[in-house]
C-alpha cells in the first residue's frame, strides 16, 4: 500500500510539472532536472506528513513545490506563489472531499479513518486521481490553456487567485482542525468538511472570470493598437495624397520649363540657363513635398513615418531602413502587433535619456532564409526580473502585455527574439529574426 501512495505521489508531481512546462518558459529542459524535483518534492512531502503537524506539512510541501517550480521555470515571485497555492489547494480539496465521503460511507469520524493507514493511502490515491480529472475538465472545457496564459502575466487578477486560493486553503485546514475536537459531532463535522471542499472546488468560476477580465485587457490592448495603426495609415495617406499633388502641380509647368530651358541653351545663354536652373531647383524645394520611404511595406512604413513625426517631436534622432521581403509569412496583424510595441517602447526608452540626443535607429538585412530587423535606442535605465526585461511604466499590469506580445507574435511565425542591452553605452538593441517561406 505504500507502494501505492508514492506512486500516486511521483504522477501527481509529474502531472503538475509538465502542466507548468506548457505554461511558462522553462529554465532547464533536461529530464533529470524534472526528475530530481520530483525527488525533492517527494522527500520533503513524505517526511513533513509523518513527523510534522498537518498545519506546518500543508505549507511546507507548499514550499517544496515553489522551490521545484523555480528551480525549472522562468516566473515573477506571483507565479511561483500562483504554482505552489494551485498543486497543494487541488489536492488538498480533493482529498477533504475523499475523506468525508469514506467516513459517511464506514459511519465513522474522519479521525478514525485518518488512523487506518490502509484507508489513508487509498484516500490519498483517489484523491490524486480526483486532482487530476478535475484539472483536465478545467483546462478541457472551462478554461483552456491558451486562455490561461493571459491570467498568468496580468498581475492585478493572478493577484486576486492566489489569494483567494490562499484563503481556501487556509479555511479547509481550519475545519480540518476540528477532527481532534472530541465534543463536536463527527457527522456534522464530516458533513460540513465535505460541504466546505465542493464548494471550494467552485474556485473555477473565479479562475474562469479572471481570465475572461485578462483576456478583455489584451483585447482591448489590441483594439487601441489597431485604432492607433488606423490613425497612422491615415495620417500616412494625407501626407502621401499632398505629395502626389504637388507633384503634380510641378509637372504641369516641368514642360514649359525645359522647352524655355532647350531655348537658352541652343542660344548659348548659360548664365539665364544656370539661373533658370536653380529657380527649378528652389521650386522643387519648396512647392514639392518630399516623401519619405522607411520600409517597402505599406503598413510598416505607416508605422515608421508616425514614429518619425514622433521623434521629431521630441527631438528624438530617427533612422530606419526596414525591408521586409515578400516571401516571410507575416499578417498586417502581425507587424502592427511586433513593430508597434517595439517601437512605442523604445520612444518610451528615449524620453528618459537626459544625456546625449536620444536616437532610434532601425536596419535590416537577411540571408536565404532569414529576414532580420535589428532596432537600437538610447536607454535610461532597464528592469531585470526573473531572466525577463520588465516594463518600468507605472501601469504594469497593462503595459506588460505589450512586452510579452513582441515574444508570442515573433516565436508564433517560427522567428527568434534577441535582446542586447549594453550598460556603458546605455544601448539597448533588440533583433527580430522571421523565417522566410521555402521556394
Amino acid at each position: 500500500m505504500q507502494l501505492l501512495g508514492l506512486a500516486s505521489l511521483i504522477i501527481y508531481d509529474v502531472f503538475v510539472l509538465l502542466y507548468f512546462k506548457k505554461m511558462f518558459p522553462p529554465k532547464r529542459s533536461h529530464w533529470l532536472f524534472y526528475l530530481a524535483a520530483v525527488a525533492i518534492n517527494i522527500g520533503i512531502a513524505i517526511p513533513s506528513y509523518l513527523l510534522l503537524d498537518h498545519r506546518f506539512a500543508v505549507y511546507l510541501i507548499m514550499g517544496s513545490i515553489m522551490l521545484a517550480f523555480h528551480l525549472l521555470f522562468y516566473g515573477n515571485w506571483l507565479q511561483i506563489l500562483y504554482a505552489g497555492s494551485l498543486y497543494m489547494f487541488s489536492l488538498y480539496s480533493s482529498r477533504g472531499i475523499i475523506f468525508s465521503i469514506y467516513a459517511f460511507v464506514l459511519h465513522t469520524s474522519i479521525k478514525d479513518v485518518l488512523q487506518q493507514e490502509t484507508y489513508y493511502i487509498t484516500i490519498f490515491a483517489l484523491a490524486v486521481l480526483l486532482s487530476i480529472l478535475f484539472s483536465l475538465f478545467i483546462r478541457k472545457v472551462i478554461v483552456p490553456d491558451t486562455s490561461a496564459r493571459h491570467l498568468l502575466y496580468n498581475k492585478e487578477q493572478l493577484r486576486f487567485v492566489v489569494v483567494y486560493l490562499f484563503i481556501q486553503l487556509v479555511f479547509l485546514t481550519l475545519i480540518n482542525d476540528g477532527r481532534f475536537h472530541d465534543e463536536i459531532r463527527q457527522s456534522w463535522l464530516s458533513s460540513l468538511y465535505l460541504i466546505s471542499c465542493i464548494i471550494s472546488k467552485l474556485w473555477l468560476l473565479v479562475l474562469y472570470h479572471t481570465t475572461k477580465v485578462s483576456e478583455l485587457l489584451e483585447y482591448e490592448l489590441h483594439t487601441r493598437q489597431l485604432q492607433e495603426q488606423l490613425s497612422r495609415q491615415m495620417r500616412h495617406y494625407q501626407s502621401y495624397r499632398k505629395f502626389t499633388e504637388s507633384y503634380r502641380a510641378f509637372r504641369h509647368d516641368y514642360k514649359s520649363m525645359m522647352t524655355s530651358m532647350k531655348t537658352l541653351l541652343y542660344s548659348q545663354e548659360y548664365e539665364k540657363a544656370a539661373r533658370m536652373l536653380d529657380d527649378i531647383h528652389d521650386t522643387m524645394q519648396r512647392d514639392v513635398l518630399v516623401h519619405k520611404a522607411y520600409s517597402n511595406n505599406v503598413l510598416l512604413d505607416a508605422i515608421l513615418q508616425d514614429a518619425a513625426n514622433t521623434c521629431e517631436e521630441k527631438s528624438i534622432r530617427f533612422s530606419a531602413v526596414a525591408h521586409l521581403p515578400e516571401n516571410i509569412s507575416i499578417t498586417d496583424l502581425d507587424i502592427v502587433r511586433i513593430f508597434s510595441n517595439v517601437i512605442n517602447n523604445a520612444i518610451e526608452a528615449c524620453n528618459k535619456v537626459s544625456g546625449p540626443e536620444p536616437f532610434i535607429e532601425i536596419t535590416s538585412s537577411g540571408n536565404p532564409d532569414w529576414a532580420t530587423i535589428e532596432v537600437s535606442n538610447s536607454f535610461n535605465e532597464l528592469l531585470w526580473k526573473d531572466g525577463e526585461l520588465e516594463t518600468t511604466k507605472e501601469s504594469k499590469d497593462f503595459h506588460g502585455f505589450g512586452l510579452r506580445i513582441i515574444k508570442e507574435t515573433i516565436e508564433g511565425l517560427g522567428g527568434l527574439i534577441f535582446i542586447e542591452a549594453d550598460q556603458e553605452k546605455r544601448i539597448f538593441k533588440i533583433k527580430l529574426c522571421i523565417p522566410k517561406a521555402s521556394p
